[in-house]
């Protein structure tokens, strides 16, 4: 059984609203709503709960004027009633989304573990990389400052850098303190170099933003803050740290740019977690349903 996912917590929720989404609950589980002048609303449901509960959904989507519904269910290939649950959609005239919202696949740290086991399990390469950086002279903090995080974040992405301001300071707004840590790696002189925002929903920690310049990764610093997080993530009453998705054959086009930092990942874990497709609906294929 899949553990509740952070998309479907008040904290989210609040933060969709901050970036002028519609929060709104179908059978217990949040649907964000933008409008669009003339053509209506986009709606998406990310990762809402098993078993899935459906009855009534074409009602919802008229009512608030839905042109296209995306849903990302949070059931995993594992579960005995995938298939079942499968079938829901399908009979509803869903299609799979070649071009999915939610990650489709993760990997996953069970920090159940005692530390030193969870670190031999890391590959040969990632536990030199965390003592290279130390040996580099790396160092890592906690901080209540997101505006560094929000430079280093802006460095790594140039020239797109500029984009991600607003949803950086809503998370932060949203889901600090209680809900998420912010783990910043600074060089011996001090200057900041890369960075893990930390979230957090029950049992489960979730890798949601990192970010390193050049430098940063000359110096091994990524993987440093990684093993840093599952101490944090521990500490914090935390059984799982989710990577929050790799690349996924099942949809090579889509996920394309994430086979770099699936590498990266994968020195970690190879604990790997595969959701089912994320569905949509389209007004022009919904015939009667709509």
């Amino acid at each position: 059984m899949t553990s509740p996912d952070i998309r479907q917590s008040e904290e989210f929720a609040l933060f969709m609203k901050d970036l002028g989404w519609d929060a709104e609950k179908f059978s217990g589980q949040y649907v964000y709503l933008k409008k669009f002048p003339l053509i209506g609303r986009f709606a998406k449901c990310p990762r809402p709960d098993y078993p899935l509960k459906l009855s009534g959904i074409s009602d919802f989507l008229r009512k608030k004027k839905v042109f296209h519904f995306k849903i990302a269910p949070n059931i995993t290939g594992d579960l005995p009633q995938f298939k079942k649950e499968k079938d829901k959609l399908v009979q509803l005239n869903f299609r799979i989304d070649k071009d999915p919202f939610n990650p489709t696949t993760t990997l996953r740290i069970n920090l159940q573990k005692k530390e030193e086991e969870i670190f031999k399990s890391f590959s040969e390469a990632k536990r030199r990389g965390v003592r290279r950086a130390i040996k580099h002279g790396v160092i890592i903090e906690p901080s209540y400052d997101i505006d560094i995080f929000i430079k280093i974040r802006q460095e790594h992405f140039f020239p797109m850098g500029c984009l991600i301001n607003k949803e950086m300071l809503m998370l932060w707004k949203n889901f600090y303190p209680q809900s998420c840590d912010l783990l910043l790696a600074k060089t011996a002189r001090g200057k900041f170099v890369a960075g893990i925002l930390l979230l957090y929903c029950g049992k489960i920690a979730y890798y949601w933003f990192a970010a390193a310049i050049p430098e940063g990764k000359r110096l091994f610093a990524p993987t440093l803050l990684v093993w840093e997080a599952v101490k944090t993530a521990k500490k914090h009453g935390c059984h799982f740290l989710d990577f929050e998705g790799i690349y996924d054959e099942r949809f090579p086009k889509a996920s394309e740019s994430w086979r770099g930092f699936t590498k990266f990942k994968e020195g970690f874990s190879d604990n790997k977690i595969v959701f089912m497709e994320n569905f949509y609906l389209r007004k022009s294929i919904f015939g009667n349903i709509w």
